[in-house]
């Protein structure tokens, strides 16, 4: 009977060392929290820097439209007005815009510079040539500078726009 007893009280000694072992210490819960708040505080981090950058991303790649456009007016105005004073040449007249319409004024154009109908063929071939020209080079421009901001770090968030925009 003693020894059953015996083998009770150690039985239940075993125990409650392993329940002891298993309690978590004030160190390790004072350790824990602060892992958290530390993983939160670089959770947060992250997230700033992913947005600081893709707004970046997106400012950048809009002044870069905004100017790819802006060449596109100027490119096409000029081909606007080369192409008005070509129609003037060809009919003698200078011309006015009246209701959305080009309509002659009765203003003459010097004779030695009208235009013949086969040289208006060829100076319109001529202009769409340089005009087009001028296209190429403005859309070159753009993509080298596009590709200078997708290799830019902020290029690399480029993929997390559609979390922050509905594009």
């Amino acid at each position: 009977m003693k020894e059953e007893k015996k083998n009770a009280q150690q039985t239940d000694n075993v125990a409650e060392g392993l329940r002891n072992d298993n309690m978590m210490s004030d160190t390790a819960i004072t350790n824990a929290l602060s892992d958290i708040e530390k993983e939160k505080d670089d959770s947060k981090k992250r997230q700033a820097k992913r947005a600081i950058c893709v707004a970046t991303y997106v400012n950048r790649k809009t002044v870069l439209q905004l100017q790819q456009r802006r060449r596109e007016d100027d490119i096409t105005k000029e081909k606007l007005d080369k192409s008005k004073k070509l129609l003037e040449r060809l009919i003698g007249f200078e011309t006015e815009i009246k209701d959305g319409s080009l309509v002659p004024t009765k203003k003459k154009i010097d004779a030695k510079e009208r235009l013949t109908p086969v040289e208006f063929e060829e100076e319109t071939r001529k202009m769409s040539k340089e005009i087009a020209e001028k296209m190429k080079e403005s859309n070159a421009t753009y993509d080298k500078q596009h590709k200078e901001l997708r290799n830019s770090y902020e290029g690399e968030y480029r993929y997390w726009i559609n979390d922050f925009y509905d594009f």
